[in-house]
């Protein structure tokens, strides 16, 4: 039977991000970073949309974000 490890490097996760930043998928590659940076949970992660993350009046990224978890 094979078991699935979970990705320990850093820099394994930024590879693999950038594997689908390379393709072009770039949804793919924001919500590998974020769920491994932030440590929330997928669910949490696929409700966050482009506002909570994006100022649209200046522009630019937001610095921080406020996230209730859905589950604890």
């Amino acid at each position: 039977m094979k078991t699935t490890q979970p990705i320990r490097k850093k820099k394994h996760v930024r590879k693999l991000a950038n594997y689908y930043k390379k393709l072009g998928h770039i949804r793919n590659h924001v919500l590998i970073i974020i769920t491994c940076f932030t440590a929330l949970r997928i669910s949490d992660v696929l409700r966050l949309t482009w506002d909570d993350v994006y100022d649209f009046k200046l522009n630019k990224v937001r610095k921080s974000i406020s996230i209730t978890e859905k589950k604890n």
